[in-house]
C-alpha cells in the first residue's frame, strides 16, 4: 500500500491493484512531489517484475493466505504534514525510518539537555546539602538533658630531652575499651591531655644525684607475663633496696608527696620529673606506655617510684579501673593473676599504691590474699583511703606489710587558693603526728603550687621525705 496524491494506492497479494481517495491530506512541497515521482518510477519496475512472476503467485495464493502475506512483504508509506514521514517494511528487514523536522528535532533536544541539567542539579543539591536522615532523628545530648563533659585534646608534644623514645600513639576510648590491645613491656596507654606550655611557668630544680640503677636482677622474677619483682635469695627486699637514701635520725615531722596517674600524659610526667624535688615520689599507671623508660628517668632525678594497683570501684562506671583491675568478683586466683599482670608492667618501684578501690579495699575476704602476695614479693603497700570503709591499712599491719596511708587528697579542687589550702592543712597533720602522708594529681597548677611549697619547707622546720621514709610511721585510727 502506497500514498497517492488523491488517496491510497494498494496492492493486493494476487496481483489486483486499485486506489482508496483518503477523506483527508495536506498539501505537498516540491520536495514530496519528487519523491513521489521517484516512487513511481520505482513502482513501475515492480510491477513489470510482478507480471513475469503471476503464474508463480497464482500458485501460492492459498499458502500466502495462510501466512498473512509473509513473503515479499508489505511495504506502507505513510506521510501526515509537511515534516513527518515513516516507512514501515513489513518481511524481510522490517525496516523503519522515522523521520522528524529540523525544528522539531531542536526542540527535542533542547528538552533533553534541560531535564539532564536538570536531574544533575537536584542530584548535587541532594548529596552535598542531604543530611543523615538517622542522625537528624538522634536528640542532642543537651536535649535528652544528660549531663556531658566535652574535653578538646590538644596534639601530643613530639620531642623533648625527657620524652622516651619510640613512637608511641595516642590510644582512643576507654580503658575497658582498649582491654590493653598491645601486650608486653612497653605497651599501654598514652593520653596528650596537656603540653609543655602548660608547665613553663614552672621552673626546673637542680639537678639531684641519680639512684641506683634498676632492676637488680637478683629481685627478679622471670614469668609468662613479664618480669616480677621477688625478695632476693639474701632477704633484700625491692622497697628497700630501690628507696632513695634518706636521714633516718631527722627529728623533723616527715611529710611525704604522692603524684599519681603518671606515665599517660608525656608532657605531665615529664614536668613531674624535672620540676619537683627528687624526694617527691611518683606513681605511675599501670596502662600507660614505656614505662620502663620512665622509671630510668624518674630514678635519675632522684625521685622513688611507686606502681598504682588499679581496683574495683564502688562507683563503676564512673569511676572505671580498667580491664586489670582487682575485683570482688574474681576468686583469690583470678585477682593473682590479674595483680601479676600489673606488676610486670615495670620494675623498680619500692611499692603499690591502690588506684580507685573503695569497693575492693572495704571486702576484707577479696583483700587479704592480695596484701599477702604483695609482703612476699618484697613490696610496699599505700592506702590511699579511698574510703573511710578501707581495711587494707589495718590488715597490712596485722601480717607484717610494711605500709603508709594517704591523709587527703591535694587537688581534688584543681584551684590554686584550694590547693593552698590543703597543703597548709596537711603541714598540720603532719606537726600533730609527725608524719603525714599525700596524694596529688599532676595537673599544671598541682605541681606548680607544690613546687612553690616544697621550697618553703626548710624554713618551717618540716621535712619532705620519700614515701619509704614514713613506711609504717603512722599511727591508724
Amino acid at each position: 500500500m502506497e500514498a497517492v496524491e488523491d488517496g491510497l494506492k494498494v496492492k493486493l497479494p494476487f496481483g489486483k491493484k486499485f486506489k482508496v481517495k483518503l477523506p483527508f491530506g495536506k498539501k505537498k512541497d516540491s520536495d514530496d512531489e519528487e519523491e513521489e515521482e521517484e516512487e513511481e518510477v520505482e513502482e513501475e519496475e515492480e510491477e513489470e517484475e510482478e507480471d513475469d512472476d503471476d503464474d508463480d503467485e497464482d500458485s501460492d495464493d492459498e499458502d500466502e493466505d495462510e501466512d498473512g502475506a509473509k513473503g515479499g512483504g508489505i511495504r506502507r508509506l505513510i506521510s501526515i504534514g509537511g515534516g513527518i514521514r515513516r516507512l514501515i517494511s513489513i518481511g524481510d528487514g522490517k525496516r523503519r525510518l522515522i523521520s522528524i523536522g529540523d525544528g522539531k528535532r531542536r526542540l527535542i533536544f533542547i528538552g533533553g539537555g534541560a531535564a539532564a541539567a536538570l536531574i544533575l542539579i537536584g542530584g548535587g543539591a541532594w548529596f552535598f546539602l542531604g543530611g543523615d536522615e538517622d542522625a537528624s532523628k538522634t536528640p542532642s545530648r543537651a536535649e535528652t538533658g544528660v549531663p556531658h563533659v566535652e574535653i578538646t585534646i590538644p596534639p601530643r608534644r613530639r620531642g623533648g630531652m625527657l620524652t622516651p623514645p619510640g613512637d608511641k600513639r595516642a590510644a582512643v576510648g576507654s580503658l575497658n575499651a582498649i582491654a590493653a590491645a598491645d601486650k608486653g613491656p612497653g605497651a599501654g596507654v598514652m593520653i596528650p591531655a596537656v603540653t609543655m606550655v602548660a608547665f613553663a611557668n614552672i621552673p626546673e630544680v637542680k639537678s639531684e644525684t641519680p639512684l641506683t640503677r634498676v632492676p637488680d636482677l637478683a629481685l627478679v622474677e622471670q614469668s609468662p607475663q613479664g618480669p616480677l619483682p621477688k625478695v632476693g635469695e639474701d632477704g633484700r627486699k625491692s622497697w628497700q633496696v630501690y628507696a632513695r637514701p634518706f636521714e633516718a635520725r631527722d627529728a623533723r615531722p616527715r611529710i611525704a608527696v604522692i603524684i599519681t596517674g603518671l606515665g599517660l600524659s608525656a608532657a605531665a610526667t615529664e614536668a613531674a620529673i624535672r620540676r619537683l624535688p627528687g624526694v617527691v615520689t611518683l606513681a605511675f599507671d599501670p596502662y600507660a606506655q614505656g614505662l620502663d623508660d620512665w622509671v630510668f628517668l624518674a630514678r635519675q632525678a632522684g625521685h622513688e617510684v611507686l606502681l598504682s594497683l588499679p581496683m574495683e570501684s564502688a562507683h563503676f562506671p564512673v569511676f572505671d579501673s580498667g580491664p586489670y583491675a582487682l575485683r570482688g568478683s574474681l576468686n583469690p586466683q583470678e585477682n593473682l593473676r590479674q595483680m601479676e599482670f600489673v606488676l610486670s608492667r615495670m620494675s623498680g618501684y619500692v611499692g603499690v599504691a591502690t588506684a580507685m578501690g573503695s569497693k575492693f579495699t572495704a571486702d576484707e575476704q577479696a583483700l587479704k590474699p592480695v596484701l599477702e602476695a604483695v609482703k612476699n614479693r618484697g613490696l610496699m603497700l599505700i592506702d590511699s583511703a579511698t574510703t573511710p570503709l578501707t581495711k587494707a591499712a589495718r590488715m597490712a599491719t596485722e601480717i607484717g606489710l610494711p605500709r603508709a596511708v594517704s591523709n587527703l587528697v591535694l587537688d581534688e579542687n584543681p584551684s590554686k587558693a584550694a590547693i593552698d589550702g590543703k597543703l597548709a592543712e596537711l603541714e598540720a597533720i603532719a606537726r600533730e603526728r609527725a608524719t603525714a602522708v599525700a596524694v596529688a594529681s599532676a595537673n599544671p597548677a598541682t605541681l606548680e603550687r607544690i613546687a612553690v611549697w616544697a621550697a618553703s619547707l626548710a624554713d618551717k622546720n618540716l621535712a619532705l621525705v620519700p614515701v619509704t621514709a614514713v613506711a609504717d610511721k603512722q599511727f591508724l585510727e
